[in-house]
């Protein structure tokens, strides 16, 4: 048994890194290592990569944070979105904590930007520099893997899939009124939500009834970001605001269509959770969206920024029930059979065992 400081954003925090690590936390993981749990989550108003005072100020309380909580631990498990660069930073400043007391550092990056932030000499720079105390970085999609090989070297970079436990989640409760359309994420334009309200509208306009459901919370780059969305929403769809992890599969049950259509992502647990739930999921076209999704079996991967392509998509769905329950069915088979937490939380336990071992 390793003992394991996983350091990461649990609550108040909603999205894929506290969903991820809660997972982690309750799974078989926590029967086999000794996992203690920091939470490094804050209360204030979010800067997520803005360098102000408070993020800097915060970087230094956690950094000290991990220092005294690596103490008697083997490995030090940090997870971040590591883009831009100073969430760069700041991870490579909590890095550099926990190496210092000894211990194994693994950096789990789970940022579905990091492709497109990783393309200058002097951003692989920075990430090579922040990396150096790191043992394993972590990617959780494949162009992200690649990415951070570019920077970092082959022999430190590996890829573990996001999984989900299929067990947790409830059937769909079929709506004996207008068919449901879910959205599972922050409120914020770059998780292209204003493209499927604007999907949404050109589907009514076509008579074809639906209730769209936004399920998420204030993004990382503070309330303003959130304001077009909340405003475009008026009238044209439902905020359910935010949910904690045991209240998700009774939202997915809830829903007769997912809907995501980010213009960025990983590998989104949001997917994942919505195939266990048996909802035939509509998808962009980002990240390792495409290795989740097979098109046209368990839902439809579209263009990204496309809500011509949104509207396609949901149309076939809204308007055949047998549709619905048929790529719904198969998209659940296809997460318990390939995208399994269990899966996931065995690649992790190999690393800890690794890197306890000494084996820096």
């Amino acid at each position: 048994m390793v003992r394991v400081l996983l350091v990461g954003k649990g609550a108040p925090d909603r999205g894929g890194i506290p969903s991820f690590l809660e997972d982690l936390r309750s799974g078989p993981l926590a029967e086999e290592h000794a996992i203690t749990f920091l939470n490094v989550a804050h209360h204030g108003t979010p800067e997520g990569g803005e360098p102000t005072l408070a993020n800097v100020a915060r970087t230094l309380k956690d950094a000290v944070r991990v220092w005294r909580s690596s103490q008697d631990h083997d490995v030090v498990h940090i997870n971040s979105a590591l883009a831009p660069a100073v969430t760069v930073a700041r991870a490579g400043l909590l890095a550099l904590a926990a190496r210092s007391r000894g211990c194994g550092v693994i950096m789990h990056a789970h940022g579905g930007n990091i492709e497109t932030w990783l393309v200058g000499r002097r951003n692989r720079a920075l990430m090579r520099a922040a990396m150096w105390p790191v043992d394993r970085v972590v990617a959780v999609w494949s162009a992200g893997e690649r990415a951070l090989v570019s920077a970092v070297g082959r022999d430190r970079v590996l890829l573990i899939d996001n999984g989900v436990d299929p067990d947790r989640f409830l059937p769909p409760q079929p709506s004996l009124a207008a068919p449901r359309v879910l959205y599972v994420g922050l409120l914020t334009p770059r998780k292209g939500v204003l493209d499927l309200i604007e999907a949404s509208k050109t589907l009514c306009a076509e008579g074809i009834e639906h209730e769209l459901l936004l399920l998420g919370g204030t993004p990382d780059e503070g309330p303003a970001a959130a304001e077009p969305v909340v405003a475009a929403a008026r009238g044209r769809a439902t905020l359910l605001g935010t949910r904690p992890p045991h209240e998700m599969p009774a939202a997915y049950a809830a829903a007769d269509v997912f809907c995501l259509p980010s213009w960025w992502e990983a590998m989104p647990l949001s997917v994942l959770e919505a195939m266990a739930a048996s909802l035939p999921v509509v998808a962009t076209d980002v990240g390792d969206v495409g290795r989740l999704v097979v098109d046209g079996e368990t839902g439809y991967v579209v263009a990204a920024q496309s809500p011509t392509a949104i509207a396609g998509a949901l149309r076939t769905l809204l308007t055949d029930a047998d549709l619905r329950r048929r790529v719904g069915e198969s998209g659940r088979r296809r997460a318990r059979e390939h995208f399994s937490s269990r899966a996931t939380a065995r690649a992790v336990s190999d690393l800890y065992l690794t890197l306890g071992r000494g084996a820096r």
